[in-house]
């Protein structure tokens, strides 16, 4: 069972950290022109209810990850609104 913790901790760095290099270079380059608003309205959205499931379950790899994504993908979402 220990395994699987680590592995969730592992698992969420892994998918936050992903998200890294879109969101500095969106910052860097100033260039949103691809990038969807509905797309990163969602992924909040659903990341959003993620984070709830992990506090009803007592889930904090679930709770870590997709606060993480909500931090990152709300920085895209404002780097598409403020560049466009």
């Amino acid at each position: 069972m220990r395994f699987a913790v680590y592995l969730g901790y592992l698992a969420a760095f892994l998918t936050v950290a992903s998200f890294v290099p879109q969101v500095i270079r969106t910052w860097r380059t100033k260039r949103t022109d691809a990038l969807s608003i509905g797309t990163f309205a969602l992924i909040i959205t659903s990341s959003v209810a993620w984070i709830t499931y992990g506090v009803l379950r007592h889930d904090v790899p679930v709770i870590l990850t997709n606060s993480g994504l909500v931090v990152l993908n709300c920085a895209i979402l404002v780097a598409k609104l403020r560049y466009s």
